[in-house]
């Protein structure tokens, strides 16, 4: 069983980075949070930032956990985290992913969006 995190992580205009996924990765052309496995010997905030660094170029700070659940297919822990930016300028890591993105909340729900991802982003 992998461990993954996933973060919501929004800038100072409160807009979200969002990325979307290369193929041949599962629901390729869909968009989600930045993240991705956590290495056994990581702790969970200090890997997924190391993630959301290797995909995107952003540095971010990690807070809050919001949701953990398990997945049977494939066999996985998920964990979704709060995040905000600190500093970097957006190159993706082409090879995993296609673009990454700021998006508005209103913005971002508008798009296909992997797995449950949309109900973890609400408006105002």
């Amino acid at each position: 069983m992998a461990t993954c995190a996933f973060a919501i992580i929004k800038n100072t205009d409160d807009k979200i980075l969002l990325i979307q996924i290369a193929p041949p990765f599962r629901e390729d052309h869909k968009w989600n949070f930045p993240g991705g496995v956590i290495e056994d010997d990581e702790e969970l905030e200090i890997g997924l930032a190391r993630e959301v660094l290797e995909e995107t170029n952003i540095n971010c700070k990690i807070t809050d956990m919001i949701d953990k659940f398990s997945t049977k297919n494939p066999d996985n822990d998920i964990h979704i985290f709060n995040g905000t930016y600190v500093s970097g300028e957006i190159k993706p890591q082409l090879h995993e992913i296609l673009q990454a993105k700021w998006f508005t909340i209103k913005e971002a729900l508008e798009l296909p969006m992997a797995h449950n991802a949309k109900t973890y982003l609400k408006t105002d």
